[in-house]
């Protein structure tokens, strides 16, 4: 029933002078008051529907306006959490499930929805402790037990995986549980009942898209390269070649050792959705482990300008940076990084190796010794504390990291390359030798190692070493002026002097070009490769 200020007048001389009268009022100005309200705010069904149709700030204005005049609210509470959800504001999403449980603790959807919370936070356990707690009030519900299995499939725990989906009620069970009974089956090696629920999946991969793919995600998580390369080419011909789809498949064929078809891959999706950042970080990895470096930065740099702050794309970044020889600029991002991350061990290996690579040891120095505080084994970075004191002119120093290189992998060739120089400088040359020996035999591609192992071999006179080693390097290193010069030395020694004439040459053409543009070198530890 609805009452207007006109009407309340009205009944209100009606009953004047009775004590009915104040009583009457009082009761129509409530109704008066709740009707205003409803006329001026919508309800909790309105504002469901403003969440459905994906217009979230309306929805979230209109759910914080509902609790500032009834706070006790679970459902507006748990409501104002699916939001927060959809914003991918997880922490707060959380807080909104818990404060709605606190008010009522048989809110079925609170306890259900506070597990994807903890879900998307990493908090796998919390996350198993809500979908359970959630089942006790509604033991059937198909998207608990659903994501349960999800969470037990993911955990290796394949027979509760099993039991969770077995809870559904058949008429509930949708085509998202094929790709979970096929993990389960995969997981517990029963491949005649696997390939039965793929076969299932396949019939109906034409109007489900993402049910393959789901599988492939939990066969590649768990390093089955193979088998989701099978799955992805057997259903390949009944469904749509989504983003999704041709992700998965580069995944298997990097995975498989297959890069330049990875990359292929790569490549088609990048022609019709070229700001898909999951395909750039991918195609930027994939060409590290290609060692096209270059190729590499320019992923991760159209990577970046999509997604200035996200970590992992920094790392990236700076590592292909790094390895490609840009030091200056893998020096910019590893800043940045620092500035996301400044407690985190990882941030200043970064800089570590940025500040190592432009050759400020000083101040790459405590970076390297913040990451050995908390990893103390780690190769790389002793690796790079053994370059910073080498520089430092620490000898000892840079021994005692370098055998610590050395006790968890005797061949290793950066530190043998470092071990090398330090004999050398202490006048071992036929220690030196052998440790530069060593470290081109274990990687061939150090051309650093190279020209300071074809230096020593012209020193000592064994000139078909220098000849060896200084050719490799040039190969490798082609803007290095002193390695022609050595080499013109060399090939008069051996008495070939139109070649040593024109090493000469090149030493002079490429000396006078550094004059004009002076450049410094340094060895990057992570790559055992000049950066400029």
């Amino acid at each position: 029933m609805r009452f207007s200020l006109k009407m309340t007048q009205v009944l209100c001389r009606t009953c004047r002078g009775s004590a009915a009268a104040l009583l009457f009022v009082s009761a129509a100005l409530a109704l008066n008051c709740q009707w205003l309200a409803r006329a001026q705010a919508p309800d909790l069904a309105e504002i469901s529907s403003l969440i459905r149709q994906g217009k979230l700030e309306p929805a979230e204005r209109a759910l914080q306006n509902f609790l500032s005049k009834q706070p006790n609210s679970a459902k507006a509470r748990s409501l104002l959490g699916v939001v927060y959800m959809r914003e991918t504001r997880y922490a707060d999403a959380e807080t909104s499930f818990l404060k709605a449980i606190q008010i009522d603790p048989n809110l079925f959807e609170a306890r259900r929805n506070v597990g994807d919370a903890y879900l998307a936070e990493g908090k796998i356990e919390a996350a198993k402790g809500a979908y359970l707690d959630a089942l006790r009030i509604n033991p059937q519900d198909a998207k608990a037990n659903l994501a349960l299995a999800t969470l037990y499939l993911n955990m290796g725990q394949f027979t509760a995986s099993l039991d969770a989906a077995g809870k559904i009620p058949p008429a509930k069970r949708s085509p998202d549980l094929f790709p979970i009974l096929a993990g389960d089956y995969f997981g517990m090696q029963q491949q005649q009942k696997a390939a039965v629920e793929i076969q299932a999946m396949i019939q109906i991969a034409g109007k489900n898209p993402d049910l393959v793919p789901q599988l492939a995600e939990l066969l590649l998580d768990h390093g089955a390269f193979r088998s989701a390369e099978e799955v992805l080419i057997a259903a390949a011909p009944r469904q749509k070649q989504t983003d999704r789809f041709l992700l998965d498949l580069a995944r298997a064929e990097d995975g498989l050792g297959k890069r330049e078809e990875a990359l292929h891959t790569l490549s088609l999706v990048l022609q019709r959705s070229s700001r898909s950042l999951d395909a750039l970080v991918l195609a930027g990895r994939v060409s590290g482990e290609n060692s096209d470096w270059n190729q590499a930065v320019g992923f991760f740099k159209r990577a970046q300008k999509l997604a200035p702050e996200r970590i992992d794309i920094l790392q990236g970044l700076v590592t292909a940076l790094l390895y490609a020889n840009l030091p200056n600029e893998a020096l910019e991002s590893a800043r940045r990084l620092q500035s996301l991350q400044p407690d985190d061990p990882r941030a200043a290996y970064y800089m570590a190796l940025s500040l190592f690579g432009v050759h400020k040891w000083e101040d790459a120095k405590p970076y390297a010794a913040k990451v050995l505080a908390v990893h103390p084994e780690d190769r790389e970075m002793n690796l790079t504390m053994a370059g910073i004191v080498y520089d430092l002119h620490d000898l000892p120093e840079a021994r005692k990291h370098l055998e610590i290189c050395l006790k968890q992998n005797p061949a290793d060739p950066g530190a043998l390359y470092y071990l090398g120089l330090i004999e050398k400088t202490e006048g071992d040359l036929e220690g030196a030798t052998k440790s530069l020996a060593k470290s081109v035999a274990g990687n061939p591609k150090n051309s650093d190692a190279q020209s300071a192992l074809g230096g020593l071999c012209l020193q000592v006179g064994d000139l078909s070493c220098a000849r060896d080693a200084l050719e490799h390097s040039i190969l490798l290193s082609p803007g290095e002026s002193q390695n022609h010069y050595q080499l013109s030395l060399t090939y008069t020694r051996l008495g070939l002097t139109q070649q040593a004439h024109e090493q000469l040459l090149l030493y002079e053409k490429l000396k006078a070009e550094e004059q004009k543009a002076p450049a410094t070198t340094a060895v990057s530890p992570i790559s055992g490769r000049p950066t400029p």
